[in-house]
């Protein structure tokens, strides 16, 4: 009996032990899909970044035109 009983503590381990990695894998999971949203949110920003940089680089151009007519 002794072994069955070994056994069963083991078993009852094992299930505390996946019910953990479980809420582990739940925690992680969503932190990841936090970190992919603000990924995605910083490649628009940038994006939007490099579109208002080429602006900019293209009023400078113009004023460059300008001064260099006078």
């Amino acid at each position: 009996m002794e072994t069955l009983d070994i056994l069963e503590q083991n078993i009852i381990k094992l299930l505390e032990k996946v019910e953990t990695l479980k809420q582990e894998n739940e925690g992680l999971t969503e932190k990841l899909r936090e970190k992919e949203d603000e990924a995605k949110g910083l490649n628009q920003e940038m994006e939007n970044l490099l579109v208002e940089k080429e602006k900019v680089n293209q009023k400078v151009a113009q004023l460059i035109k300008c001064i260099e007519t006078f």
